[in-house]
């Protein structure tokens, strides 16, 4: 061959390499796959608990209705949730239901080992947590004289367990005079520490945070100070609330969406533009910022999400209809439901959806 051509061809070679490397990369669209429990309509009258599957287009199962709360286990197995008469429990595998407690009960919450809950119930003017067995076998933990005006402060009157046996909460509103501890008056406005066991031991320690999230796969947590109005805290452990000193996490307006199922990886949202958000994580070692993604989409106040075990796909829910699928690398997102939701399997509408639970599939 002539030196000019091998000349031309190495020419022509080297500007096929240097457009292919200055291409951008094509981003592939996330894949949906397994089944996803979500709640379907206003939870505030009792939603739909409903169940998703397929490959697109999808398929919406409805699985009971009147559902208030749902929250399911650590290991991803079982489904607590709360009726206006009862509180059950669902197996995942095989659908089989549960009655654990009678009447209406709220504030639903896991123990690491999953093998206890617990809830609150209110009745005339007061408001009591238990802690419970999966038999059904409850002890109360405490009770104050507030009655349902405690439900509306959501979740600072709800519980937290650190360990099987250890619970905490916030006393928020006071202690009713009669009610005695070790012959003492509960102080008020107070972060406590309940040790289960045959009896239950209240340790309180001056309320200057409230629990936003607990790893039940490990012993962090997301914290925020007690008047909301500062960043997110993170603590390695909650086991001393005397010396507790959590760190601030790096964020100007960000928003917790949980963590990574079957992990201590805790996933945030901040919007930044007008019409995107950053979705990222933190090293659970040292909290450092992960690299996140970068979604053109901006979501409402009240979106809720779920995180694969690979800490790589969510799923976000958003009011009236909205369901998201997306890569928290990448920040590639698409919907489920494209068109009004569930027309393709006519199953009907969804109504706010709230994703509870990701049931994978190898």
């Amino acid at each position: 061959m002539p030196k000019s051509f091998q000349i031309l061809a190495a020419i022509i070679i080297a500007g096929v390499l240097i457009c292919a490397c200055s291409s951008p990369p094509t981003t592939i669209d996330p894949k949906f796959s397994g089944r996803l429990l979500l709640l379907s309509g206003d939870p505030a009258n009792g939603a739909n608990l409903v169940e998703l599957t397929g490959t697109g287009p999808y398929n919406l199962s409805p699985i009971v209705s009147g559902v208030f709360e749902a929250v399911p286990s650590p290991d991803q197995t079982r489904l607590l949730y709360t009726t206006k008469d009862e509180l059950l429990v669902r197996d995942l595998a095989n659908g089989n239901v549960k009655s654990l407690i009678k009447g209406a009960s709220f504030c639903l919450s896991w123990a690491p080992d999953g093998n206890h809950f617990s809830y609150k119930q209110t009745a005339g003017s007061q408001t009591k947590l238990f802690a419970s067995d999966m038999e059904g076998k409850a002890k109360m933990i405490w009770e104050d004289g507030f009655g349902s005006g405690e439900r509306s402060a959501g979740a600072f009157g709800c519980a937290h367990w650190i360990a099987a046996d250890r619970l905490v909460f916030d006393r928020l509103l006071g202690a009713i005079a009669n009610q005695k501890k070790g012959g003492e008056a509960p102080k008020p406005n107070t972060t406590t520490l309940a040790i289960v066991g045959s009896s239950v031991k209240l340790i309180d320690t001056e309320r200057k945070w409230s629990i936003e999230a607990v790893c039940q796969t490990g012993s962090g947590a997301l914290l925020r100070p007690h008047d909301q109005g500062q960043p997110y805290l993170a603590a390695k452990s909650l086991a001393d609330l005397k010396t507790l000193d959590p760190k601030p996490i790096s964020c100007s307006d960000c928003r917790l969406v949980g963590y990574a199922a079957k992990s201590c990886v805790p996933f945030f949202m901040e919007q930044n533009e007008s019409t995107a958000t950053d979705v990222f994580s933190l090293n659970p070692v040292n909290w450092q910022r992960q690299r996140g993604g970068h979604v053109n989409q901006v979501f409402s106040p009240n979106a809720k999400g779920v995180i694969k075990s690979s800490a790589r796909l969510m799923i976000i829910g958003d009011a009236p209809d909205k369901l998201f699928l997306i890569d928290t690398e990448s920040g590639a997102i698409v919907s489920f439901f494209p068109k009004p939701a569930g027309t393709a399997s006519g199953q009907g509408q969804l109504q706010s959806p709230v994703p509870v639970v990701w049931i994978e599939t190898n």
